[in-house]
């Protein structure tokens, strides 16, 4: 806005999230554009209260379709099980969310899910109504994620189901085997477990530093114990270990500031 270009980003590990409805176009086909829209408005406005709620970047909506990313702008050590936590979220908001309120009988809106982690370069692009744009084959390989999924599932790249597991040992995933990806060849992708088991360990997991952490001691929290373990915020090299770690000193920190008021 300010006529300034903003420089490249890259970033070394975020986790992208892709999703679209099924039978969009046989709904598009059935409905005037005007209830096409109020679908899409109420099933978004859902899908923007979790994407604050675990503080991912909403990157854009074409459609149906509707994009995510966790990791930046600022880096998370767990991004890989937000997007996950978002996933399960955006499925359950999905079937909850009514066709056509008028028309009840269409019954309740099924989507698709897919995400993969891996490096991406982040910059500004344009200068009229400029938008926040992410570049690499990361992205091209989340959508593929999608694509490739099956109704109400939550489909996997390898690489976003080790960060997962890495993330939180003990998640629930079930294997493909083999899938073709367009432009990627045969690719072993994974669901991510629907159960409600499942559920509770990923939300408790993310919901760990935010329920012992006031959101002004965050920034504190992260920056003190980086420094004091001299390691990097690179998701590549935060192992369980260091999450753990991270939450231990979550409870040290927060004692200590009790101690001092």
């Amino acid at each position: 806005r300010q006529g300034k270009k903003v420089e490249p980003e890259t970033f070394s590990q975020v986790t992208i999230f892709f999703s679209d409805i099924v039978g969009f176009t046989d709904i598009s086909a059935q409905l005037e554009p005007q209830y096409v829209m109020n679908m899409l408005d109420r099933l978004y406005t859902k899908f923007d209260l979790q994407c604050t709620k675990y503080k991912l970047f909403k990157v854009e909506t074409i459609g149906d379709a509707y994009m995510c990313v966790g990791g930046l702008p600022e880096p998370q050590v767990d991004h890989t099980r937000r997007v996950a936590l978002f996933s399960l979220g955006a499925i359950r908001a999905a079937n909850q969310t009514l066709v056509d309120e008028e028309h009840p009988h269409l019954g309740y809106l099924n989507i698709r899910v897919g995400f993969h982690s891996g490096p991406v370069v982040a910059s500004v692009v344009g200068s009229l109504n400029p938008r926040y744009c992410l570049f690499g084959d990361s992205v091209n390989y989340a959508s593929r994620m999608e694509s490739n999924s099956q109704k109400n599932k939550i489909n996997m790249s390898p690489q976003a189901e080790q960060a997962l597991t890495e993330q939180l040992p003990g998640i629930e995933t079930r294997s493909r085997g083999p899938v073709a990806i367009k432009g990627k060849g045969d690719i072993e992708c994974f669901f991510l477990a629907q159960s409600e088991e499942n559920y509770v360990k990923v939300r408790d997991a993310v919901t760990m530093l935010t329920v012992r952490v006031d959101s002004e001691d965050l920034e504190e929290v992260c920056e003190t114990y980086t420094w004091q373990q001299n390691v990097t915020r690179s998701p590549k090299e935060t192992t369980p270990s260091t999450f753990q770690g991270l939450n231990r000193f979550v409870g040290s920190f927060r004692h200590a500031k009790r101690a001092t008021l």
